[in-house]
């Protein structure tokens, strides 16, 4: 039987996958086209299989790095809950998605929303034995 979560998930710690799958939903009260919901919307493109008569909004891939520095710029507007699931989601696509590409652009991203709280940014080593099963 087919899964609607992409099979690379299934490869990585139960806590990490987690970590990506509470971030599938957008921050309540924002419109949808709040730049925080394109950064879901790219996770969900990464992390689900995309289901029939899926609405085409609701999975993309359109975001760039700069609209992620724009997202970190205005971190203080959404509840830190919201914002860690999007940092702890990046930094686990960053260190463990199959695609190079993909790694690179969600650890880069990784780094904009950290930075922008002002902590450390954790090794792969480091987030795999916080997250670990």
């Amino acid at each position: 039987m087919k899964s609607v979560v992409q099979d690379w998930l299934s490869t990585i710690y139960l806590q990490q996958q987690s970590a990506v799958l509470t971030c599938l939903r957008g921050c309540d009260g924002y419109h949808n086209n709040d730049l925080s919901k394109k950064l879901v919307k790219k996770i969900r493109s990464l992390a689900l299989n995309c289901v029939k008569n899926a609405k085409s909004d609701f999975i993309s891939n359109d975001i760039s790095l700069d609209e992620v520095q724009l997202i970190s710029k205005d971190c203080d507007k959404y509840p830190v809950h919201f914002y860690m699931h999007l940092v702890f989601a990046c930094e686990v696509i960053g260190y463990k998605h199959p695609d190079k590409n993909v790694r690179n652009f969600f650890y880069e991203s990784y780094c904009i929303l950290v930075k922008a709280l002002h902590l450390n940014i954790e090794t792969e080593e480091e987030c795999d034995e916080r997250l670990k099963d």
